[in-house]
């Protein structure tokens, strides 16, 4: 097997000069926070192009280059069926909840759910969501740092910071877990679409170099040989559309869990509700669609080289639950020059961000919004300032981070990062969300529709967790009533804790929300809230056609062309010193990035142009 080139002075350089980046974007654009409509939503004026990229990738995290990277290592055509998924489910977006969305005239996520149903709901679902969701933060931490960690060579080291010792994969969660929740406390959602479309940037320019570069090297310096090689040398069945260990009704399932993450999850609504028209939406929509079909393809094409360059991958990370898992950032220890490696680190830390921070800010904006403000407003009679909300907003956001921080720190003993991650999310999902899918569409059921609906789910997927626990070796736990595994057959079909979670869920939560409608009742305040509710859905949310971008807007542009140019920069500066290790390649990423800097500030520079108010003539004496 090749040899592994660990990140030296020069990536760690870069990859700290990142870190300070981010943190300085978030201090810099706080001063767009003006009150919380500011930093939960950007102010209702979000550009549709800035949240299209943050939109997209935002459905990134270190979970793509590790979890996903071990699916794609030992199921090479299960991969490509699995990561594609999301472009039927951004299309049901485009043409169904995109606009729905925005015609909700939402301020925070969770106040579709007092809208929709009634207050009530909202802290029960406030009490369900905030935990699951920072588990998931917890998890996306943790694979976070399994790259990282491995990507610095200092996963087992040990050291001495004075008053203790730490491991060097404990080190990187601490450092990089604080990062995230300083920038994202400080910026708001600004700061996230900022640094969204920067990150957009990085894994563009690593994707690019990195599929080319990786067949190149299988097939001796030609890439035509490398893709003939990957044909006769790939492992045996390696194209089958199936995954291993996976029964048949993991695809329609997990296909139910795409739709249900790509069109209600939270954070997509709260990037279609930011933006000034519905218009706009079905736009964000579209790109997304194209954009999660071909970047997620380009990204697992090197992976399918793994296989080939590293059969034996568990030799070489003993330490590792699943080595497998390993297999991405282990091809670009072998290919990459140094200095792309830093960037590359960079590329996986901003994906990572770019999730977790959106789940930051949302959850945040839920506690504010949804349980603060009407709880202290019912016990002093007044709602709390907005400076007073701004300060709690972002306390609650560094709660969250500090928490998630905790769960990182514990959630190794689980299992392999692609397993932990679906059965957290099959403990929750389908419940939380089937109410919120369907209420969008059908609004005939009563204010108490969507508790009964996910107290049912809950208590199903419960009786699931009792059963899995019941079969384990150590009994009934509380990791093994969340975790543990369980095989069972349902009219013929082989199903695990997975499918089961799912199928309980949709079919005890489905049904107990359908049949609501039968005891449906208008009165009071919730006829009120319905009907303003429906009459909205059915009103178009279209904006001032002669509307212009806002200065936050272009001064967010602005800032992405001059990131642009910085990186570009940095990595033409370190062509020189890597030329004997494909240095080249920092060199064309460099010009790549310089191109797109440029770009952006004359887009930026001629709508200024055409759009800045003509002088007044001259008053004749």
């Amino acid at each position: 097997m090749p040899e592994l080139h660990f990140l030296n002075s020069l990536d760690y350089t870069i990859l700290g000069g990142y870190m300070l980046m981010i943190v300085a974007i978030g201090i810099y654009v706080a001063r767009f926070n003006k009150k919380t409509a500011d930093y939960f939503k950007g102010g209702g004026h979000i550009p549709w192009q800035l949240s299209m990229v943050s939109l997209f990738i935002s459905g990134f995290s270190a979970f793509m280059f590790v979890g996903a990277s071990g699916i794609t290592y030992q199921n090479g055509g299960g991969a490509i069926l699995l990561f594609s998924l999301a472009l039927p489910a951004y299309l049901i977006g485009y043409y169904v909840f995109a606009v729905l969305w925005r015609r909700t005239r939402l301020d925070t996520p969770l106040q579709f759910l007092t809208r929709r149903f009634s207050r009530e709901t909202t802290y029960f679902y406030t009490l369900l969501a905030v935990v699951p969701n920072t588990l998931v933060l917890g998890i996306m931490i943790y694979t976070l740092c399994i790259f990282t960690s491995t990507a610095l060579g200092i996963s087992e080291q040990v050291f001495d910071l004075g008053l203790f010792t730490i491991k060097g994969f404990e080190l990187s969660i601490l450092i990089t877990g604080g990062v995230i929740v300083i920038y994202t406390t400080l910026g708001g959602l600004w700061a996230v679409m900022v640094t969204d479309g920067i990150q957009f940037l990085i894994v563009l320019l690593v994707t690019l170099i990195i599929t080319p570069l990786s067949y190149a090297y299988i097939g001796d310096g030609n890439i035509i040989d490398g893709l003939k090689r990957l044909g006769t040398d790939a492992p045996e069945g390696y194209f089958q559309i199936d995954l291993e260990g996976k029964p048949f009704l993991f695809w329609p399932v997990y296909f139910v869990y795409i739709v249900f993450g790509y069109n209600v999850n939270w954070h997509i609504a709260q990037r279609y509700y930011s933006v000034a028209d519905e218009r706009d939406t079905r736009k964000m929509a579209l790109w997304c669609a194209g954009l999660s079909f071909v970047l997620p393809m380009l990204w697992i094409l090197p992976i399918f080289t793994t296989p080939i360059i590293f059969p034996e991958i568990a030799s070489l990370w003993p330490s590792l639950t699943n080595p497998e898992e390993a297999s991405f950032v282990t091809l670009a220890l072998a290919v990459l020059p140094h200095g792309m490696l830093g960037l590359l680190t960079a590329a996986i830390f901003a994906a990572t961000m770019s999730s977790t921070d959106t789940l930051f800010n949302w959850l945040g904006a839920v506690i504010t919004k949804d349980v603060y403000v009407p709880i202290s407003t019912s016990i002093k009679g007044a709602a709390p300032s907005e400076r007073t909300q701004l300060w709690f907003g972002k306390a609650s956001v560094a709660c969250l981070g500090v928490f998630s921080i905790f769960v990182a720190f514990n959630i190794k003993r689980f299992g392999g990062a692609f397993d932990v991650y679906m059965k957290a999310e099959s403990l929750y999902k389908i419940t939380l969300f089937i109410p919120v899918f369907f209420g969008l569409l059908y609004t005939k059921t009563p204010w108490w529709s969507a508790i009964a609906s996910v107290t049912a789910g809950v208590v199903g997927v419960f009786f699931v967790g009792i059963t899995a626990a019941r079969e384990a070796a150590d009994g009934i736990t509380v990791m093994n009533i969340l975790f543990a595994d369980i095989n069972a057959t349902w009219f013929g079909f082989d199903l695990t804790r997975y499918e089961l979670n799912a199928i309980v869920g949709i079919l005890t939560s489905g049904s107990v929300f359908l049949a609501s409608a039968f005891f449906n009742k208008r009165e009071g305040d919730f006829k009120t809230r319905i009907e303003s509710f429906e009459t909205d859905l059915k009103t178009p949310a279209y904006s001032d056609p002669n509307t212009k971008i806002g200065s936050e807007g272009l001064i967010a542009y602005r800032l992405l062309g001059y990131l642009s140019l910085l990186i570009g920069g940095i990595l033409l500066l370190v062509t020189i010193p890597t030329l004997d290790r494909n240095g080249w390649l920092n060199a064309l990423a460099g010009v790549i990035a310089t191109a797109i800097g440029i770009s952006i500030i004359k887009a930026v520079r001629a709508y200024e142009r055409r759009h800045q108010p003509p002088h007044p003539a001259p008053i004749e004496p």
